[in-house]
């Protein structure tokens, strides 16, 4: 590791650079680019210049006060998650923003908990449900090997927010931290993470598989950079190489470069380490598309967000018949839940028991469960959960499957007609 100076401070001038804005660029001007998807950065420069007492507009003052009110609103969930389930912990979000000066925001998109073991992210979406959140989308992946669970599981739950021209509150319960990438495992970092600003630099530069950093991201991780001590370093160079996310690390280092800025860490020997990934990417890439039923499964997948047409609904239809979804988790396909009920029962949030969180197999009369179990159902996998029984499937779900599986009880209304029904991938926005 090497150290080096960095000036780089949350400041009004800080965020024009971010923005590409002279100090003289008209106010209106420079907030709707702040607002921009590329940067993120409206309530932290609407924040600046109320700390700086530049005088607000009403709307822009009712903007700021919305923003704050949802980092509210997120930290007093927090709050009450940390009860329920106190071994989670935060990715990003407030862990980043308690980097910012005080009285400075940063805005929150989301809330995404790191849940170590299912029985905390039964206990987290327990209360959740209790509390008028909906269950949005639940996933079930595959885990690797040395993973302190299997498999790994993600449940993402919405509230609207008061007002209507905010996003819906997002809550994303995960059992491993970089989930971005929906064609393998999940990654599960250091365990326990010894440090929880390195564990939120590794989340924040896989944001890559996903979308372009936004300016933000590069402010965040510098911030995140510079406040971390010597075992976190070594914690982030270990998970960057465990994840595979040299590439993006680079590419982040470069942005950071480009605004001519010197990161409080540079690792070393980086370059070498990336050519070593985008080789194994490649052979990993060839060894998943050369398998016909893979290639097939990673077919399906398209369909979950209504794209692929035609050819992803022949692929989930053929994957599904044969070998079927519980084969697929085994050869480290994710699978995505169709809900066929909604039990979540509010009052029974009692810790699991210390046998294992998975029941392989089993009768699906003893329901409610009190933990994970995969049933055999026919051709099918179903899911009994505490939070109710999903249909398992690598891409779009005909209507026909929820019958046999549980019954049409529970059509989600994301159905796209009378014949499918398509399950929301569990992939993060990013606070």
């Amino acid at each position: 590791m090497t150290e080096v100076t960095t000036g780089i401070a949350v400041t009004t001038d800080t965020v024009l650079a971010l923005l590409e804005a002279g100090p003289r660029s008209a106010r209106d001007t420079v907030l709707r680019t702040a607002r921009d998807g590329r940067h993120k950065l409206a309530g932290t420069l609407l924040s600046l210049w109320a700390a700086g007492d530049e005088e607000l507009t009403d709307d822009q003052a009712a903007e700021l006060r919305l923003a704050q009110e949802r980092v509210e609103r997120y930290r007093q969930v927090w709050e009450r998650l940390q009860v329920h389930a106190p071994g989670a912990f935060l990715l990003k979000g407030m862990t980043i923003a308690a980097l910012y000066p005080p009285g400075v925001l940063r805005s929150a998109g989301d809330l995404d908990v790191i849940c170590p073991r299912h029985a905390d992210l039964w206990a987290c979406a327990r209360h959740l449900a209790a509390t008028g959140w909906e269950l949005e989308a639940f996933t079930v992946g595959p885990a690797h090997p040395g993973d302190t669970v299997w498999p790994h599981l993600g449940a993402e739950f919405r509230k609207p927010a008061p007002d209507p021209s905010q996003d819906p509150y997002a809550v994303g319960l995960f059992t491993a931290e970089i989930v971005t990438d929906v064609h393998g495992p999940a990654q599960q970092l250091a365990r326990p993470p010894g440090s929880p600003l390195a564990a939120s630099a590794v989340a924040l530069v896989a944001e890559r598989w996903e979308r372009h950093f936004r300016s933000r991201d590069l402010l965040d991780l510098v911030l995140l950079l510079r406040a971390m001590d010597e075992q976190g370093v070594r914690q982030l160079r270990a998970d960057l190489d465990k994840a595979g996310l040299w590439p993006e690390w680079r590419e982040a280092m470069r942005g950071i470069g480009r605004l001519g800025w010197r990161p409080a860490v540079v690792l070393p020997h980086t370059r070498a380490a990336t050519v070593r990934v985008r080789l194994l990417r490649s052979a990993r890439m060839a060894l998943r598309w050369s398998n016909p039923v893979r290639a097939a499964a990673f077919a399906a997948q398209s369909g979950i967000e209504g794209g692929g047409g035609r050819l992803a609904a022949l692929a989930s239809d053929l994957v599904h018949r044969r070998p079927g979804a519980r084969r697929l988790l085994t050869w480290g396909v994710p699978l995505f839940g169709v809900p066929l009920d909604a039990r979540v029962d509010a009052a029974s949030n009692a810790p699991a028991s210390e046998r294992p969180d998975v029941l392989m197999g089993g009768s699906p009369d003893a329901e409610p469960v009190e933990r994970l179990r995969l049933d055999d159902v026919g051709r099918h996998l179903v899911a009994r959960t505490p939070l109710g029984s999903f249909l398992l499937v690598s891409g779009a779900a005909r209507q026909e499957w929820l019958d046999e599986a549980g019954g049409p009880a529970s059509v989600p209304s994301t159905a796209s007609g009378p014949s499918d029904t398509r399950p929301s991938s569990s992939v993060r926005t990013g606070a």
